[in-house]
């Protein structure tokens, strides 16, 4: 069903591959509505490598680069698409990738939401902790994908 080859159209193979990025924007843009009052008046939105934020935005500028990282994100998953070469690099795997790169994001999206929610002026740190936890969170999800894909075909 998802390897690469002529039968799978063109809408179907745009849906499978953005799929994942338009269910991580929507989730992080839940999480941000219900985080939002909360929310200090400039966001950290990237973070030093000990953890402390380094660039600040204001909310809704936070909000509109999150959809951009997604947007990016699944461009360059519809470029791999096209460029892979047939047996080589299939359609299932580009949609497993997808879920699993898309639910890390999000969980880092979700994660910075939550840790910036109620810090007020005080400096806010983001733990490093989060990065590993968000590289398991995706790789399940990609699992859960690649047996949900299998059991399919």
């Amino acid at each position: 069903m998802y390897a690469n080859n002529p039968s799978v159209s063109i809408p179907r193979r745009v849906a499978a591959l953005i799929g994942p990025f338009a269910g991580g924007a929507l989730a992080s843009a839940v999480a941000f509505l219900l985080l939002r009052a909360s929310f200090p008046d400039r966001v950290p939105t990237h973070f030093a490598l000990d953890g402390t934020p380094d660039r600040f935005s204001s909310p809704a500028a936070a909000l509109g680069q999150y959809m951009m990282i997604f947007a990016i994100e699944g461009a360059g998953i519809l470029a791999a698409s096209w460029s892979a070469k047939s047996g080589r690099i299939s359609l299932r795997s580009l949609c497993v990738f997808s879920c699993g790169l898309a639910a890390a994001t999000a969980y880092l999206f979700i994660a910075g939401m939550w840790a910036a929610s109620d810090s007020g002026d005080s400096v806010m740190e983001f733990s490093l902790l989060q990065l590993p936890l968000a590289v398991v969170a995706g790789g399940a999800v990609a699992a859960a994908a690649w047996y949900l894909s299998r059991s399919r075909t």
